[in-house]
């Protein structure tokens, strides 16, 4: 008879929002489902590069790709045609690729705050219990430089001073992974800061993200006054319906104070 082993997940989250109104979103996937995102994630990567010249190298960053900023064709003819019908074209391909994943799990918590580190905690709170329910375990990478991409050029007191402003950064959101109980949590390690420029994950987590904060901006713009919301954008995130973690808020959106439902 084979042993128990507990399976695993990782989780890809980026924070959202503006204002007094923040958002964090996380992609959950088991670990016998990472090939599987990749594949489909790498595939909507070439359909980008097919279609408009976006290398599957250049960051997706959806505030930038949505409202029309840079230039991520790789020509300047191809850049001219990249207009907003496009840009929301090429948003739309990367989620419905994402939703091809099967295993794929969606949660976003939202929080009436300008403070992010408040709506990880609410983020880590959360996740802490799903896991406990799926009897599975979770290793969160966030949005986050590090530390210097290359020291080697740097003086020594440079490249220390941005690790340990790295560290600072960080400092937020490891409390909240240390606070939880020893014996019992369900969140290993502190979170694994991943800049975004080199994790297609991350940047998964960016494009729903911001997907998610529109579905919000629809049903609650009282929370977001000066935001202009993209119904283009509300049926994007729709499109992981099916991901959303059942039984966890409205829409796969928790939020943090009672009454923001």
């Amino acid at each position: 008879m084979r042993p128990y082993i507990p399976k695993a997940h990782f989780c890809y989250a980026d924070d959202s929002g503006a204002d007094q109104g923040r958002t964090l979103t996380g992609l959950l996937v088991p670990e016998e489902g990472w090939n599987d995102l990749l594949h489909r994630w790498l595939e909507g990567r070439r359909g980008l590069e097919e279609t408009w010249g976006i290398s599957k190298n250049t960051e997706l960053h959806a505030n930038s790709l949505v409202k029309g900023r840079g230039r991520p064709c790789a020509t300047d003819e191809q850049n001219q045609r990249f207009g907003r019908p496009a840009r929301l074209a090429a948003h739309d391909l990367m989620m419905r690729q994402l939703a091809r994943c099967a295993s794929l799990r969606v949660l976003t918590v939202a929080g009436r705050t300008a403070q992010i580190a408040e709506v990880y905690q609410g983020f880590v709170d959360h996740l802490e219990l799903w896991a406990l329910e799926q009897d599975t375990r979770v290793l969160i990478m966030y949005d986050g430089q590090a530390g210097p991409e290359d020291s080697s050029s740097m003086a020594q007191e440079d490249a220390q001073k941005l690790w340990d402003q790295a560290v600072r950064n960080a400092s937020p959101y490891r409390a909240a992974h240390r606070r939880l109980p020893l014996t019992t949590r369900r969140i290993l390690e502190d979170p694994i800061m991943q800049d975004s420029r080199y994790s297609q994950f991350i940047q998964a987590a960016d494009m729903v993200g911001y997907a998610a904060f529109h579905h919000l901006g629809l049903a609650h713009p009282e929370v977001w006054p000066k935001m202009n919301p993209v119904g283009a954008m509300s049926k994007s995130y729709r499109r992981l319906s099916q991901h959303w973690l059942p039984g966890h808020g409205t829409d796969g959106i928790v939020w943090l104070d009672t009454d923001g439902a």
